[in-house]
């Protein structure tokens, strides 16, 4: 009796933690989302099962309505979270095209860019994100590290840190950028 007992609460555990990761974002607001991480530091990755859990739920919700943005952000937002750069791509842009024009998953889709080696398109969905929401820190902050690390563009990237600079001058952010800024030769 102790181990069926132990085998529906696991179950029970792994359905609210599902229902929780879709439901979450939609009762508590989404997560900032759009900043990345500079090369030294590695992304940390959400254990596979709740991932698979969580892909393969909103994989049935497309299903069901293909065209549901909310569920394709979603999607791409969990691809992103699993370091599965060219799913979380094909889900951003299908999110895109049926509503352009989202900054945060602009600069979502870049990062994905970026980390699948393409800088120049990561550095595109950075500029139309800054283009439809000129406050959108994010955007920046990403242009310049892709311009800084990746394609070594100090000019390009200082003004990038210095916009990024002017709309979030202070907090563990602009401390970050200004520590960029300080070893740019």
């Amino acid at each position: 009796m102790g181990n069926r007992n132990t085998v529906v609460i696991v179950i029970a555990a792994l359905f609210v933690g599902l229902m929780v990761g879709l439901l979450g974002p939609k009762l508590f607001g989404t997560r900032p989302k759009g900043t990345t991480v500079v090369p030294a530091q590695a992304p940390v990755p959400i254990p596979a099962a709740e991932n698979t859990l969580k892909i393969n739920e909103l994989k049935r919700l497309l299903e069901r309505n293909p065209n549901d943005v909310g569920v394709l952000v979603q999607l791409g937002n969990t691809y992103f979270d699993s370091n599965m750069y060219q799913e979380s791509i094909e889900a951003y842009e299908r999110a895109l095209a049926l509503r352009p024009g989202n900054p945060n998953v602009l600069t979502d889709l870049g990062v994905m860019y970026r980390r699948s080696g393409r800088s120049d398109e990561a550095i595109a969905r950075f500029r139309e994100a800054m283009a439809v929401d000129p406050n959108h820190y994010q955007s920046r902050m990403n242009l310049g590290i892709v311009l800084y690390y990746d394609l070594n563009d100090m000019d390009g990237a200082r003004e990038a840190f210095e916009d990024f600079l002017r709309l979030v001058p202070s907090g563990p952010q602009a401390d970050q950028v200004r520590g960029m800024l300080s070893r740019m030769p």
